[in-house]
């Protein structure tokens, strides 16, 4: 029952990533500077990415989406691998195309101190910072951002044949997520 109900939501949660990338074209899965850019056109608003700075904290998050007015800024940590980077980043635009709103006050200031100075807090209409995935926000954009990876595999690879050669080739089709083995 309890297997069920999860695999219903991360079908629901597919559905919606599907929904919301419709007509978005990319080449590589990896490349989160163009899937901004092309999501940014999509849902006709400005999405800017950038590293958070360094702040040696063990709770401060490793990546963040804050929402204006006049945008929206996607933050991730600058220290790490480039699948780890997207998979940041994966799950702070999961947020924005699930609609998830943060904007608990204290959770903004929490996150704005890891920003530097000339942020105004009252600006900011939506802050969530990924530090953990105990609430079921958390949860949902962690399977949306696994649901997104699938699809912008999908998406980077539509144009190439299956049985592509090179030994890079067979090492990440060797370690993609088991479920798109399934689906092979």
């Amino acid at each position: 029952m309890f297997k069920r109900q999860f695999a219903r939501r991360e079908a629901q949660l597919r559905r919606l990533c599907e929904e919301q990338l419709r007509g978005i074209e990319i080449s590589d899965p990896y490349a989160v500077d163009e899937i901004c850019r092309q999501l940014a056109v999509k849902r006709g608003r400005p999405l800017h990415l950038h590293e958070l700075p360094e702040t040696g904290g063990a709770n401060a998050p490793c990546g963040m989406v804050l929402s204006f007015d006049h945008g929206d800024y996607v933050f991730h940590v600058a220290a790490t691998s480039e699948r780890h980077r997207a998979q940041i980043v994966r799950h702070e635009l999961a947020h924005l195309l699930l609609g998830h709103a943060g904007n608990n006050e204290s959770v903004v200031r929490s996150l704005l101190g890891v920003l530097p100075d000339g942020v105004d807090p009252s600006a900011v209409i939506s802050a969530l910072g990924r530090t953990s995935y105990d609430s079921e926000t958390e949860y949902d954009a962690e399977m949306a951002a696994s649901c997104l990876g699938e699809l912008f595999h999908d998406l980077a690879h539509s144009g190439r044949e299956r049985g592509r050669s090179g030994a890079v080739a067979r090492l990440d089709d060797a370690l993609v997520h088991p479920r798109r083995n399934r689906r092979s």
